[in-house]
């Protein structure tokens, strides 16, 4: 199967939830390999507060990537600031080569943004999952939260700080600028 078919087939359970997959890709002069950022996809359009849906599109493939419980997989956030994602996601990204992360996981990336910032923690959330060729792969859903939700998060589980979350209609933005829920 070559590349663009493998990703249709990866991406088709995102667009009933997240939006169709834009046909231009986002990437950057540098490739992820040379040390630039990873290349993306949007999903769907900008709503009416910002926000849209951005999905890396070269980590499910790559063999030395470690695997979830979805087995090999892209990531995805649905953001206001692009800026944000492909700096954030990217850094997730390199990570998942010598780090395994799973649903529930958290990470503190307050090393990569600074303490001024509000967003300065991600819960994982597997999204989808897809076989194709008989091997499973998915898609994981980065939420930035803030350091006192990633605390939250590690101390009551990361499922109750995203239904926290939802309940408050923030679930699933990443709101670089907001404050805690908590």
């Amino acid at each position: 199967m070559n590349v663009t078919a493998f990703y249709r087939e990866l991406f088709r359970s995102l667009e009933s939830g997240t939006g169709v997959v834009n046909k231009d890709t986002i990437s950057a002069v540098i490739g992820f390999d040379g040390g630039g950022p990873l290349n993306f996809c949007k999903l769907g359009s900008v709503d009416s507060d910002g926000f849209i849906s951005y999905v890396s599109c070269e980590l499910a493939l790559r063999n030395e990537q470690i695997p979830a419980s979805c087995g090999r997989y892209e990531i995805l956030t649905t953001a206001n600031n692009e800026e944000w994602v492909r700096s954030v996601l990217t850094d997730i990204g390199r990570m998942t080569l010598e780090v395994g992360f799973d649903d529930g996981h958290t990470l503190d990336i307050t090393s990569w943004t600074g303490k001024d910032v509000s967003i300065r923690g991600i819960v994982f959330e597997v999204y989808t999952t897809t076989s194709i060729s008989s091997i499973t792969y998915g898609v994981m859903r980065c939420h930035g939260v803030t350091i006192d939700e990633l605390e939250y998060a590690r101390q009551s589980g990361s499922s109750n700080l995203l239904k926290k979350l939802k309940e408050r209609g923030i679930y699933p933005k990443t709101d670089i600028n907001r404050t805690s829920i908590l």
